[in-house]
């Protein structure tokens, strides 16, 4: 589990969501799904806990909502076995450190807190062959704070 949830290459991080539309490949979607998927792979479908039927209900409405499908998208993807993350290839290209250094530090109370950097997200979407069928460019920025020295 803990491998899934700190892959961040096939699914976008808060900085690279752009609207509503982007909500279905959110880290924030695919580990709603992924925590449903594991209450219910682990505990109901063995019946090691009957009484988890409904927390796997609530599980399965916060993946829909916060996926933007329907219940029964959801439903499908939280207790179908075969079921994959879908989501693009995402590449972050971010500056070298250099250039972070040299942008100018948000001050707060007289004290720099972190720079805005900007970044740029491709989207590269494959077919189930592999094989490239459309790249997505755009982009971001992300706050990067200053450790206290």
């Amino acid at each position: 589990m803990n491998e899934v949830y700190r892959d961040e290459s096939h699914c976008l991080t808060e900085a690279d969501v752009r609207s509503d539309r982007d909500s279905q490949i959110t880290c924030q979607c695919r580990d709603a799904i992924m925590d449903a998927r594991y209450i219910y792979f682990t505990y109901l479908l063995p019946a090691r806990d009957g009484n988890l039927t409904g927390p796997i209900l609530a599980l399965q409405q916060h993946a829909a909502e916060t996926c933007g499908q329907d219940s029964r998208a959801a439903h499908e993807a939280t207790q179908t076995r075969e079921w994959t993350w879908g989501g693009p290839e995402v590449v972050r290209t971010y500056p070298s450190d250099d250039v972070i250094q040299r942008i100018r530090p948000k001050v707060k109370d007289g004290k720099p807190f972190g720079r805005w950097v900007p970044f740029t997200i491709q989207l590269v979407y494959h077919d189930a062959q592999g094989r490239v069928t459309r790249t997505e460019n755009y982009p971001s920025k992300e706050l990067f704070f200053i450790q206290p020295k």
